[in-house]
């Protein structure tokens, strides 16, 4: 349904832009199930599927779904498609990282196309190009980039020292 239809719906949402939205309440935790978030600050719930333009994303977990700019502080991100924005903490489970800066968190699995890596812990997954700058790389595919510095915790024979 339309945010305008949700009884008790949080102001934060009411105040966000969002254009041919699908949500529900559920024992007090908003589910976004479609539509494009076109800028607010998402404070917490559980997302789907849809198109994320821009905005603060404070907690939560993100299903499914495009995430094309933004700002990301915390949360799970479990599948979805990642263009660009500023990643500050939070865990990916799986998904693919097209671009954008990733400064704080745990990356677990999923597709690194290209981006600039700062800090954070890396245990599996395809990097595929970008830059690393720093942090800690447990395992993984890596095909392509620049490594500028950081810690190899376990030496595994798919990792290419650049």
């Amino acid at each position: 349904m339309k945010k305008t239809e949700l009884k008790n719906c949080p102001k934060w949402l009411l105040e966000a832009e969002t254009e041919n939205e699908d949500v529900e309440i559920v024992d007090g935790l908003l589910i976004w199930k479609s539509g494009t978030w076109k800028d607010g600050i998402w404070k917490d719930g559980i997302w789907k599927k849809g198109i994320w333009e821009d905005g603060i994303w404070k907690d939560g977990i993100w299903r499914d779904g495009i995430w094309y700019d933004g700002i990301w502080k915390y949360g799970t991100w479990k599948y979805g498609i990642w263009y660009a924005g500023t990643w500050k903490d939070g865990t990916w489970e799986s998904g693919t990282w097209y671009d954008g800066i990733w400064e704080k968190g745990t990356w677990e699995s999923g597709t690194w196309k290209r981006g600039t890596w700062k800090y954070g812990i890396w245990y599996e997954g395809i990097w595929e190009g970008g830059i690393w700058i720093d942090g800690f790389w447990y395992d993984g595919i890596w095909i392509d980039g620049i490594w500028k510095k950081g810690k190899v915790q376990k030496f595994v024979d798919s990792f290419v020292s650049p």
